[in-house]
C-alpha cells in the first residue's frame, strides 16, 4: 500500500482580483462622469442671493438648471445660449418627464444684481407648460 505524499510546504491561498479591479474601474468612471455633470451645471460664476435655509438635492434626472448672468445672458450646462433654446429645453423636459410619469423641475441660478425680466419669462413659460416645481439657487447664510 502506497501512502499519499504529503507536502511539507502549504500552498498559499490565491485570490482572483479581476472582478475587484473591474468594479473599481467602474466606480472611477462613474465618479468622473458625475463630477463632470456637477461642474458643467455650475460652471458659470454667479453671485447668488442669500437665504437662511436650503433644500436638499434629490432627483437630478428631471431637473433643468438655467443660469442667468447679471447682464441678462442665459446659459445651460455652462454654455451660453439664447432664450428660444432655453424655452425649447423646458418643453422637452416637460415631455420627457410626462413620458416617465415624473415631476419636472426647473432650477434657476440668477445673479442677484441681474434683472427680474428673464426670470419672469421662464416662470411664465413653465406655467404655460404646467411645470410647477421650481428651485432658486441661493447661497446659505452661515450666521
Amino acid at each position: 500500500m502506497r501512502l499519499p505524499v504529503r507536502h511539507s510546504a502549504r500552498q498559499a491561498l490565491q485570490f482572483n482580483v479581476t472582478p475587484l479591479i473591474d468594479i473599481v474601474f467602474l466606480l472611477i468612471i462613474f465618479f468622473l462622469v458625475a463630477s463632470h455633470f456637477v461642474r458643467t451645471e455650475n460652471a458659470t460664476a454667479v453671485e447668488l442671493p442669500s437665504a437662511s435655509t436650503s433644500a436638499s438635492e434629490d432627483d437630478l434626472a428631471h431637473r433643468l438648471t438655467i443660469t442667468i448672468l447679471s447682464d441678462g445672458t442665459w446659459s445651460l450646462a455652462g454654455e451660453s445660449t439664447d432664450k428660444e433654446t432655453v424655452l425649447q429645453r423646458i418643453a422637452e423636459l416637460k415631455s420627457a418627464a410626462s413620458a416617465e410619469l415624473r415631476k419636472p423641475e426647473v432650477r434657476i441660478r440668477a445673479d442677484k444684481s441681474g434683472r427680474y425680466q428673464p426670470i419672469k419669462e421662464i416662470l411664465n413659460y413653465c406655467a404655460e407648460h404646467n411645470i410647477q416645481a421650481f428651485q432658486f439657487a441661493v447661497s446659505v447664510d452661515e450666521s
